[in-house]
């Protein structure tokens, strides 16, 4: 049967409702009243339901899992934000020209921090370590940015300028952080892209409807009254606040529908069937559940949805993760039951308190405690009021709360939350504190990698194609790689700044060695003058050209030196022989046949010999010299590379 448009969009909205519907109360029966909980617990927001007992007073919350989710985030935007390059852009790798991709990199960093990319990270950060889950969105807006321009004066001839201010048109891609408590995916699904589909409940101002409807975003179509139930996203009462007629609900879904929903003209009275129907990835825009604003085809160039995720800490075959308010609640819990109790306790044995014979105190006394009160008895007061007290606060306390925090940081892996060294006596020493930091920075890893392949990658991905899809000027087209560029933690750099600094004592100051190891150094300190000490100690790094012509006259001189002496002991050499064979002659014409004379000419004729081989000795030892002068040159930077393997083996 052919119906129209209307009939068409109410049927999208009852298929869309019904599936919503069901995904949203799977979400909220099995998570919602946990978030609300891990939500107070940060805010140190007390509850009647977090009561333990019938008889406690106090509503102390204990700040350590505050601190563990504080320090967790700090420690990931250090690690994501501590370097002025936060991504990397990677070209093909037979693409011969990199500079390309140099560009394009440079530009979407300024573009993104422009956009407020880092605040929106920041802020899925604290998402993921209260629910367990980081989400955002990927939007595209178009911004008139106003500009200060210098342009001549018309009608003049001498250069006369004004200063006029222009409305420049920018297409930006900020990105949004989505709480969890807003999110609605399929349950079946492990991932975003995997889904049936995942929508988004939000609550705007009317206002915001009406804007797009004049710029033809949303059909002209009456809203209707919203009911306050629907406006329920959660514990915080800022969600429900104003008046409803200025608000309006909006979902927003990305994924699968039926192409017959979205065609005209479409034949709508059968139901919907997986076999029979196409599905087609589209967006739909409801206004309080069952007014369709839009509903058109995927209108990105890749057919992608918008919506991006990563898990704090991983739990298998879920969507939904585990944060760090989901690990440090059960101490947490018995924490605030320790700090509780000592406080009800307190009260007792610090306010005053009478015991008294009720039927020795006048009629209608109301018997108060304040100084300068005046106590009528009938009889000795010694004998009929007392001051009575509960026994004492036990000291123990103080220790078992100590351990409770040491189990906030064992759950969390928070180095903020560990004990004191009156609690444990390993948090003081050197090797205790080397432990527990590399335990925890192992475990920040872990988050870092979730983040990294499940987040930041599809970040820039998106990014970039909805750059080349509406700036074609800026962002060419072009075939990219993407990888993310992350720096270590706070807590990594002052373990690895630790092992540096232990390798610099064993190494000369004059090395090469040293010189690397203090650039490192300085790579991961927080000074502010950080790259101009880096820049120096490059230049130290460097080869001096004066130098090295001073070593090389030097190496010159002290080989024309060693040369000089080799032809001294030479030329006496030769001396000593030529006087031998003049000392044999004359022996051998003297005494012909005298024999002692015959022992002395061998005599002398083998010392000529031994001085022939000192000579040869001499010059094969200076062959060598010359010979060995490249190869300690050799041995010398082979040694500094060993060195330098090693610091880094050790990091």
């Amino acid at each position: 049967m052919m119906m129209n448009e209307e009939d068409q969009f109410k049927g999208l909205a009852s298929w869309l409702s019904e599936r919503l519907d069901t995904w949203k109360n799977h979400r909220d029966q099995n998570y919602q009243k946990k978030w609300d909980e891990y939500y107070r617990l940060w805010r140190g927001i007390w509850a009647e339901s977090d009561k333990l007992r019938d008889s406690e007073s106090s509503r102390l919350i204990n700040p350590a899992l505050q601190q563990a989710v504080e320090s967790t985030v700090s420690e990931l935007e250090e690690a994501t934000f501590g370097r002025e390059k936060w991504f990397d852009i990677r070209d093909d790798v037979l693409d011969e020209d990199p500079s390309d991709i140099a560009y394009l990199r440079k530009v979407l960093q300024e573009d993104l921090e422009l956009d407020g990319a880092k605040q929106a990270i920041n802020e899925v950060f604290l998402n993921g370590a209260i629910y367990g889950t980081g989400i955002a969105k990927v939007c595209v807006e178009e911004k008139t940015e106003r500009v200060i321009v210098e342009t001549q004066v018309e009608g003049t001839l001498d250069g006369t300028t004004e200063r006029r201010v222009v409305e420049v048109i920018r297409m930006a891609v900020p990105l949004e952080a989505v709480s969890p408590k807003e999110f609605i995916i399929d349950p079946a699904a492990l991932s975003i892209d995997s889904a049936l589909g995942v929508a988004q409940e939000v609550i705007k101002p009317r206002y915001h409807v009406v804007k797009g409807i004049e710029a033809g975003t949303y059909r002209d179509v009456p809203l209707g009254a919203s009911s306050t139930g629907i406006h329920d996203f959660g514990f915080d009462p800022e969600d429900i606040a104003g008046a409803e007629d200025d608000r309006v609900k909006i979902t927003e879904y990305w994924g699968l529908v039926p192409k017959r929903y979205l065609s005209k003209n479409a034949d709508l009275g059968e139901q919907f069937d997986y076999d029979t129907d196409e599905l087609v990835e589209a967006v739909v825009t409801l206004a309080n559940d069952d007014v369709v604003l839009r509903a058109e085809e995927n209108p990105y160039l890749m057919k992608d949805r918008p919506f991006i995720s990563y898990q704090h800490d991983r739990v298998p075959n879920k969507f939904w993760g585990r944060g760090v308010c989901e690990k440090g609640y059960n101490p947490q819990k018995a924490l605030d039951a320790e700090l509780r109790g000592r406080i009800d306790a307190l009260a007792l044995t610090t306010h005053p308190m009478m015991a008294m014979d009720a039927t020795r105190i006048p009629r209608g006394t109301k018997l108060d405690i304040r100084a300068g009160k005046t106590i009528l008895t009938n009889g000795d007061p010694r004998a009929i009021i007392q001051p009575f007290n509960f026994g004492q606060l036990q000291q123990h306390t103080f220790q078992e709360s100590a351990e409770l925090e040491r189990m906030i940081q064992m759950a969390t892996g928070a180095m903020d939350s560990a004990t004191s060294m009156a609690g444990n006596a390993r948090n003081g020493t050197a090797s205790g504190m080397s432990m527990m930091q590399a335990a925890s920075i192992k475990r920040q890893k872990r988050t870092l990698c979730n983040f990294q392949s499940d987040f930041m990658i599809p970040f820039i991905k998106k990014s970039v194609y909805r750059k080349m899809q509406f700036d074609e000027e800026r962002y060419p087209v072009l075939d990219y790689q993407f990888t993310p560029y992350s720096t270590m933690g706070i807590m990594a750099k002052e373990l690895e700044t630790t092992q540096t600094v232990q390798l610099m004592s064993m190494l000369p100051p004059e090395s090469q060695a040293f010189n690397m190891l203090l650039l490192s150094v300085f790579e991961n300190s927080s000074l502010n003058n950080r790259e101009e000490m880096m820049q120096a100690v490059q230049q130290m790094m460097q080869p001096n050209p004066e130098e090295q012509q001073m070593q090389q006259q030097a190496i010159q001189m002290e080989m024309a030196a060693k040369q000089a002496d080799t032809e001294l002991v030479g030329a006496k050499t030769q001396e000593t022989l030529a006087s031998a064979y003049n000392k044999q002659a004359d022996a051998a014409l003297k005494v012909p046949n005298d024999t002692d004379a015959q022992e002395r000419i061998l005599d002398l004729q083998k010392k000529a010999i031994d001085l022939q081989k000192k000579q040869m000795e001499v010059s094969t030892l200076e062959t060598q010299v010359v010979r060995n002068i490249p190869e300690m040159k050799h041995l010398e930077s082979e040694t500094m590379l060993n060195l330098a393997k090693a610091s880094q083996a050790l990091n």
